[in-house]
Formats: structure tokens, sequence, C-alpha cells
């Protein structure tokens, strides 16, 4: 019995495991939208067998990172779609409100404070010239995953991958597609440059909020950067559909 105890836990840490190596590849664009997944040569890659990566494929697909069609024998990253990151973001300005509420009343240890200096600090170094996408994409993932784990609310802290996926869908087309950053660059009352600006006075400001007590104040800023993703959102669907009207024949 402590055997198989013992067995199961081990499996279930490799799951976790797996699940985060491909979580992470994803989120960070390595695997692209749309991308399929080939059991045989992805088991051999993280060496491990078909069945943990498996199960930690129906977890993938449960957080809607992957999708599986053909009995499950096709596993492909999912696409999102201007529409799909709409209504994230809809959820999002009420996660990340209430995420920064309950943040600011019950404080930040030293230990978050001082990461989420870091976090600000990537993100501000990767606005300049020249434009790391890559490493921008994980910071603004992990300092928003970051207020909702000071949040101390598990039910918040459940919807961390969520977090995750929609912050890093706003700059993974930059890391994709380099056509995109110089046209979003060339845009001259919406350019990339005053959205990352921007976006890193809001985080500044969140931040701030949080470290002050301002319970409401902290949750007002949160919103209102989560409604201004939805434009943003709008203006890389903008970006992309200008791209494809110049390169279609």
């Amino acid at each position: 019995m402590t055997t198989d105890v013992g067995s199961r836990r081990q499996r279930a840490r490799l799951v976790d495991e797996v699940v985060a190596e491909l979580r992470d590849r994803i989120v960070t664009g390595q695997l692209p939208p749309g991308t399929r997944l080939l059991q045989e040569d992805l088991a051999k890659e993280l060496q491990v067998s078909r069945t943990p990566l498996r199960e930690a494929f129906r977890v993938l697909e449960n957080e809607r990172y992957l999708s599986t069609s053909n009995h499950n024998r096709t596993v492909e990253v999912v696409t999102l779609s201007p529409d799909d990151l709409r209504d994230m973001y809809q959820l999002r300005e009420v996660i990340d409100g209430l995420a920064a509420r309950l943040a600011s009343q019950r404080g930040l240890s030293t230990e978050l404070q001082s990461e989420a200096r870091e976090l600000l600090d990537d993100m501000s170094t990767t606005s300049a010239s020249p434009f790391d996408p890559l490493r921008r994409t994980k910071a603004h993932g992990a300092f928003h995953s970051l207020i909702v784990r000071a949040s101390g609310n598990s039910q918040l802290q459940g919807l961390e991958p969520l977090i995750r996926r929609s912050a890093s869908a706003f700059y993974l087309p930059f890391v994709n597609d380099p056509a995109i950053v110089q046209l979003a660059k060339e845009q001259e009352h919406n350019s990339l440059q005053k959205y990352m600006n921007d976006a890193d006075d809001q985080h500044e400001a969140i931040l701030a909020a949080v470290l002050d007590g301002d319970a409401e104040e902290a949750e007002r800023l949160a919103q209102e950067h989560a409604r201004r993703g939805l434009t943003f959102v709008s203006s890389i669907d903008s970006w992309r559909q200008t791209l494809s009207a110049v390169s279609t024949p």
C-alpha cells in the first residue's frame, strides 16, 4: 500500500512538471498557436512515458491551452481569436480588481515586494530598444499572477493559468511575427511603444496602491488596466489585418 501511494505521488509530481514545462513553452511562444503536439516525439524529448504526458495534456486542455480532436489522437495548441481575448479580459476586469483589493488589504511580504519590483524593472527594460517581446511576455504574466497569489484567495489563485495565458497573449504576436513589431512601432497615434510606456506606468500605480494599503484605489486601477487591455486587443487585430492585406497578392 505504501509503495502504491508513493508511486502515485511520484507520478503526480511528474505530471505537474510536464504541465509546467508545456505551459511555459506555450505562454512564451516556443509552442505557437496551432502547433500540433506529437506524443511519441514529446515523450522522448521530455524523457517521460506517455501516461503522464497524456495526463498533462488533459490538465492543459481543461485550462484551455490545448485542444484535442480525432478521438484525442490530435493535440494542438489553442489559437486565441480576438473574441476569445475580449472574453478573457472582460473576466480579468473582475479578477484583477478583486485580487488587487485583497492584496492591498493583506499586504505584500518582503519577498513578494522584491519580486514585483524585479518584474516591473524587467518590463520597463524590455520596452526600450531593442524590444524584447519574449522577456516582456514572461514578466507581464508573472506580475499579474503575483497580485493574484498575494490576494490569499484560493479560488482566485485557481484562476492563475487564465491570468498567465491572457497576459502573455498580448505580446506573443510580437514574439512570433517581427513584421507586426515593425508595423506596431510605425503607428503615429497608437504605437506599441506608447502602449508599453502607459502600461508600465499603470503597473507601477497598481503596485503602489497595493503597498499603500489603498484597497479601493488598487481595485479601480486594476480594473481600468484590464479595460484598457481590451483596446490593445483591437489594435493587435487591426495590425494583423493590415499585414494580411499587404501580403495577399
